[in-house]
């Protein structure tokens, strides 16, 4: 069995939970049946002492009523003593010097043998006015009492385990159909395949259960477009690289093949030149290839190295190093309007945008050449526009211009040495700085690229 199979299979969590509800429950019903314990023994010694006071209530009350008929206190208490008969308890009397009264009828004996222990005396006035000293003493037996607070302590000692156990049962049951949508997802985990389009089972999305497993689904989904998108770029960089690899291949081997013979300086000259041509290509797409590298491992959130800066003195910056190229080209390099705009973003990543967006324009410009670049601010935004004069993009290659390695067929017509990687990092570039990038015609006649980023 795989170690992830092992950990589906085994409920931790359902026994974790299990006893932690248990244990939970019995602390509390055994915290709960202490205090109703002590609660109701000092409500039955209460009720007890009360009971024992209402039975020498009652013999002095029924002595104040019998007392003048029998006219004396010893006559009165043996009559009393063979009317009033409790069934656990005895009353007896005592002379104000703490001798027994014994009356003449001979029941206070054998109630005492009856009695069952333990017993409770009390002792109380007879009457203050009529029988001044004369004291009743209560004997009350405890055994009811007692024997009643046994049958709660023995309803508690097994009520309460009992019912901890009907609980822990009710609570595994329940846990174990709470987690079994759990147990079907980790199952079902272990046998998702990397992009396999296989997903996690969700019963009920909008519980949390289901909404975790729709929150993993949607992880999923966005794994499965990185690895398809990471096996296309793969593919497309070795199809964009083999071309020129196998180009200087075929040089070399030509080369090898003439052996000797190829002594003129001039066929080496055209070979080595060639050669370099290549290598120069080869190198910028290698370049460019792991800037989208580092591109899709920053994706867009951050900056590398956010700065305040001005993009206008940035562009005016840049532009400079384009002339010996537009003046090799034979395109007019024009500078319009450069407004004060002030960016927060990463000076490097806006020097390549703008480097990107000129090149491109002194690729594909006309004959004559004319490009021109300015910056302006718009709506709150820094935007620096690169026109042309040259056959512009067509309408239905505008939604794909900026995908990687997407080249127009008017493109490779013009020029066959692209890479169709440097407007996808110039999209890149402007939506990590929180912007946009757009293309339209020109005034001039041919493509228009605008980038715009937030003013800072």
């Amino acid at each position: 069995m795989s170690p992830l199979a092992s950990e589906v299979t085994r409920p931790r969590i359902r026994v974790r939970f299990t006893l932690l509800y248990a244990a939970t429950l019995l602390f509390v019903l055994a915290v709960a049946a202490t205090g109703m314990r002590f609660a109701l023994q000092a409500t039955l010694a209460r009720e007890f002492e009360e009971s024992v006071r209402a039975s020498a209530g009652l013999v002095t009350q029924f002595f104040r009523t019998e007392v003048n008929e029998y006219r004396t206190i010893e006559a009165t208490l043996t009559h009393i003593s063979g009317e009033l008969v409790f069934e656990d308890r005895i009353i007896r009397y005592r002379y104000p010097d703490g001798k027994l009264f014994r009356s003449k009828l001979p029941v206070a004996k054998p109630r005492v043998a009856s009695l069952r222990t333990p017993m409770h005396s009390v002792r109380f006035p007879l009457d203050a006015q009529l029988a001044p000293g004369w004291e009743v003493e209560v004997d009350a037996s405890m055994s009811n009492m007692l024997a009643l607070q046994a049958r709660i302590d023995r309803w508690i000692l097994f009520g309460i385990p009992l019912f901890v156990l009907a609980a822990a049962v009710a609570g595994w049951w329940l846990t174990g159909r709470t987690l079994r949508p759990v147990g079907n997802m980790a199952a079902a985990a272990a046998r998702i395949a990397p992009a396999s389009g296989a997903r996690l089972p969700v019963s009920d999305p909008d519980d949390e259960l289901g909404r975790l497993g729709t929150r993993f689904n949607a992880l999923l989904d966005r794994l499965d477009g990185a690895l398809s998108q990471q096996r296309q770029f793969i593919a497309d960089a070795a199809h964009e690289l083999r071309t020129p690899i196998a180009r200087m291949r075929a040089r070399v081997e030509l080369a090898l093949l003439q052996g000797p013979e190829m002594a003129e300086p001039g066929e080496r000259s055209v070979i080595l030149h060639a050669l370099d041509q290549e290598l120069r290509a080869v190198t910028n797409q290698v370049d460019e290839l792991l800037q989208l590298a580092r591109a899709d491992a920053a994706g867009d959130e951050t900056m590398v190295h956010p700065e305040r800066l001005f993009l206008d003195d940035l562009v005016a910056d840049e532009l400079p190093r384009w002339h010996p190229q537009a003046q090799q080209l034979g395109v007019e390099l024009r500078v319009g309007d450069l407004e004060e705009a002030a960016v927060h973003g990463d000076a490097t990543l806006l020097a390549r945008l703008c480097g990107v967006l000129v090149d491109n324009a002194l690729r594909y410009c006309g004959t004559p050449g004319a490009v021109r670049v300015a910056v302006r601010t718009l709506n709150g935004k820094a935007v620096l526009m690169v026109d042309d004069n040259g056959v512009g993009v067509p309408e239905a290659d505008r939604p794909r211009i900026f995908d990687r390695f997407f080249r127009g067929e008017q493109a490779r017509h013009r020029r066959a040495d692209g890479s169709g990687l440097g407007l996808a990092i110039a999209s890149w570039i402007a939506r990590r700085h929180g912007g946009t990038i757009v293309v339209e015609t020109s005034d001039l006649g041919g493509a228009r690229f605008t980038a715009s980023v937030p003013l800072g």
